[in-house]
């Protein structure tokens, strides 16, 4: 609309200077539309030279926003990957970290209980030692005596019978007691004497081919050789007792160093599960909030991308339509220059005189039909466009012009104030 009144207003002056400086109206008018389509063609081109640069912003932008796009897809994905990764090796820590932890708490458990029998074992030794300790320090003692006794009297022990234990027992507690033997050394050494009788029988029970009354027929028949030969038996099982005790102990020793040496090596797997895990826990913390902020950066980079494209559209269609509008003004332009051709044929090179008369509205010369054709031609273009605000220029340009050549003033002064 504006374009339209800037055509309009340049014909209506063109008309009035015409009236002023009696040269031809027409012809100014003619010229004022060359400069008027040259002008809108100027700014069509100013236009779409600012629309290709905006264009261009908007690819650069596009491109720029779709490769931000991609980054933080790829990135997005690139943690969501270390994340599952962390979840799955602090899962792995956490069940390795528990069964060394059951392990270790086993192995300690064996080392306690190892340890328990091992001081059972300890005790139950020193206990033994300790009897047969005594029970042989007794045989040796006795046996002095005996010899002692059996040197003063030879015929004493004689007749004993050393195959009878229990005869040869009181036999022997009644020289003991004469030969002042305390009476606990001659308690434990008939105890003594007595019991390992009590396990040789035992032993003979066991052989089928020999009786019980030969157990010491392979000695010396009497009450002495007896009694050395006990104190053989007891120091042979003294020793066989110490050997299997450093035996025992080594062994224990052995597990318990073991043992402890797989409680430190598992201690240590666990201690190094536990830093592996609080790592991974402290990098999947740090990948999860890395996450956030590439979530939040591709979102926003989405929404840029929407915002640019629906403006970049909306800037397309916008020109689209000026470009359309623009194309109307000067086909409409151009109607109107043809129709001035045509109805001012031969009139362009002409000069006239602006008559006015007092009865007012007849058109006396041609620059009356130049009012009339400008006129006409705003109606023309009102039609043509549907414009009521140019179908009431055009009216009360008419009434101007026809009120003012009446009064004698100039007319298109104040159709300048109209348009």
């Amino acid at each position: 609309m504006k374009v339209f009144k800037a055509a309009v207003l340049p014909c209506v002056l063109l008309v009035a200077g015409a009236e002023q400086t009696r040269s031809n109206p027409l012809g100014k008018v003619l010229q004022l539309v060359d400069d008027l389509t040259a002008k809108i063609i100027k700014e069509g081109e100013a236009e779409a030279k600012a629309y290709h640069e905006y264009f261009e912003w908007c690819d650069e932008t596009s491109k720029n926003t779709d490769y931000a796009i991609k980054t933080s897809s790829d990135q997005k994905a690139k943690l969501e990957a270390q994340i599952d990764k962390h979840t799955s090796d602090i899962e792995v820590a956490g069940s390795k970290i528990e069964e060394l932890s059951a392990a270790i708490a086993k192995s300690e458990a064996e080392a306690k209980s190892a340890t328990l029998i091992r001081e059972k074992e300890a005790a139950d030794f020193a206990a033994s030692e300790q009897e047969m300790v005594m029970g042989i320090e007794t045989l040796d003692r006795a046996i002095g005596i005996l010899e002692k006794e059996m040197a003063k009297n030879p015929a004493a022990l004689a007749q004993v019978d050393s195959t009878d234990v229990a005869g040869a027992v009181q036999v022997l507690g009644t020289m003991l007691e004469a030969a002042a033997f305390s009476g606990s050394d001659q308690r434990r050494l008939l105890a003594f004497v007595q019991s390992r009788q009590a396990g040789r029988d035992e032993d003979a029970d066991l052989e089928l081919s020999a009786p019980a009354a030969a157990t010491y027929k392979t000695h010396s028949g009497g009450i002495v050789e007896v009694l050395e030969d006990m104190k053989e038996k007891a120091e042979t099982e003294l020793s066989d007792l110490r050997k299997a005790e450093v035996n025992a102990k080594h062994n224990y020793e052995m597990l318990k160093q073991s043992l402890e040496d797989q409680v430190a090596a598992d201690t240590k797997d666990m201690d190094d599960e536990k830093a592996a895990k609080a790592a991974a826990e402290e990098a999947k913390a740090t990948a999860e909030s890395d996450l956030e902020t590439t979530n939040k950066d591709l979102a926003n980079s989405k929404e840029q991308l929407a915002t640019a494209h629906s403006s970049c559209m909306q800037t397309a269609a916008d020109h689209e339509a000026t470009v359309a509008s623009r194309a109307e003004e000067l086909k409409a332009i151009a109607e109107a220059k043809k129709i001035l051709e045509e109805t001012s044929a031969g009139a362009v090179s002409q000069s006239y005189s602006f008559l006015q008369m007092a009865s007012g509205a007849q058109m006396l010369t041609r620059t009356d039909l130049a009012r009339s054709e400008v006129i006409t031609m705003v109606k023309r273009l009102a039609r043509q466009h549907h414009s009521a605000a140019l179908a009431q220029l055009a009216s009360r340009m008419a009434a101007v012009v026809k009120l003012g050549g009446a009064a004698g003033e100039d007319p298109f002064a104040k159709v300048k104030g109209l348009i």
